[in-house]
């Protein structure tokens, strides 16, 4: 009778087991369709990619990097001080060399010096208007949805399911551990509904 509820309960734990074992590798495999009779197998993931892109591209987009996001990161206060002091000191040094030397004459032997001055006093001005360019290009020419889209597009199923498993090791791991345990309950529970019933 001992024997009977122990055996019951292994079984039932290793259909548990091997049921969610089965169930998680299907979510990947088999990647391409496979004929079996009147049915056709595939993976979840591998069946519904194209969805799957459109859906995580839309949530990258809406919830966690927008171009807004990316553009604002890229240009921050620091960023931009930074690139406004290069602007500034390459648009003096080139306007200084193109200057022709006649006017140089005129100007004084410091043109570097005047350009600057000039550039202090309509520098941020000329900037915010420079700055705000670039903004609106970027804004045309980045779509984080698409460019999400294409880099799973590219991605190698086989590559995404390696990237899958090695985040998730530990908890489909803990899947199939589960498995086990609620089959060996249903073991014990159909021991005692076949025993005393």
């Amino acid at each position: 009778m001992l024997l009977r509820f122990v055996l019951m309960v292994v079984i039932g734990g290793l259909i548990g087991w091997i049921t969610n074992k089965v169930a998680i590798k299907m979510l990947f495999r088999p990647v391409n369709p496979k004929k079996i009779l009147f049915f056709t197998l595939q993976g979840v993931f591998p069946k519904r990619k194209d969805q799957m892109a459109i859906s995580l591209a839309e949530i990258i987009e809406n919830e966690l990097l927008s171009s807004d996001v990316l553009i604002s990161k890229i240009l921050d206060g620091e960023n931009i001080d930074e690139m406004k002091a290069d602007i500034m000191d390459l648009l003096v040094e080139k306007i200084a060399e193109s200057v022709p030397s006649m006017v140089k004459m005129f100007l004084g032997d410091n043109i570097a010096d005047t350009i600057r001055g000039y550039l202090d006093k309509e520098g941020d001005k000329i900037f915010d208007v420079l700055l705000d360019k670039v903004k609106e290009k970027a804004f045309d020419n980045i779509d984080v949805k698409e460019i999400v889209k294409e880099r799973i597009d590219e991605l190698d199923f086989i590559e995404f399911e390696k990237i899958i498993f090695g985040l998730m090791s530990k908890e489909l791991k803990h899947i199939e551990v589960i498995g086990f345990f609620l089959g060996g309950m249903i073991g014990a529970l159909q021991y005692v509904v076949t025993t005393f019933i």
